[in-house]
């Protein structure tokens, strides 16, 4: 999941579940493509490097990459089989699917700003912790995220701080195209294409 590799910021007055994924307005589907240099040599396909988000009129995600984004109980055919919103309708809180994952396992967490932009994501599994900050310009523009990942099983942490800039946005303010520069290695470029309902 690009999330927990590059996660994303939100929006003035949240809606559902679009500040996870850094978008705004009536938002009906993102499509996210990353670039990142060397994932073919590393295994992956192109396809591993493309989400496709799906959203309510309420702005709530309903499926990631074809399947629920969360349905209580266990079902394979959803990314998380628990997670709690809070009071604005904000996911904060979400299980895995334990069918992928070992009990216990996979748990996400998700804290947000007083602007109800996402400020703080943590992932947690049976061997590492990853907890990313983010940070933004004066517009509001997602201008970097800091994770540091403590990798239980060799005992040690590691900090990866990631740096964007926007090039093109669309006529409802969310930006389409940006460059991702990484602390350490190749930046890479990621596109969205965002369909919104009428």
């Amino acid at each position: 999941m690009v999330l927990l590799f590059t996660v994303l910021p939100g929006i003035a007055s949240a809606q559902g579940d679009l500040a996870l994924f850094d978008l705004k307005g009536k938002v009906k589907q993102c499509t996210w493509v990353n670039h990142k240099a060397g994932c073919l040599q590393k295994g992956f396909s192109k396809t591993a490097n493309k989400e496709v988000i799906t959203f309510s009129q309420a702005g709530r995600c309903q499926k990631w990459n074809d399947i629920l984004f969360a349905a209580q109980g266990r079902s394979g055919n959803a990314l998380h089989n628990e997670i709690k919103r809070d009071a604005k309708g904000r996911t904060v809180y979400g299980s895995l699917y334990n069918g992928f994952y070992a009990p216990g396992s996979g748990e996400e967490t998700f804290g947000y700003d007083a602007k109800g932009k996402l400020a703080k994501f943590t992932y947690e599994d049976a061997g590492a912790m990853v907890e990313t900050t983010f940070e933004y310009d004066a517009e509001g523009k997602m201008s970097s995220s800091i994770s540091s990942i403590e990798d239980m099983m060799e005992d040690n942490t590691s900090k990866i701080t990631v740096t964007y800039q926007v090039q093109n946005t669309d006529d409802k303010g969310n930006w389409t195209k940006r460059l991702a520069k990484p602390s350490a290695g190749a930046s890479w470029v990621e596109f969205r294409t965002i369909v919104y309902y009428q």
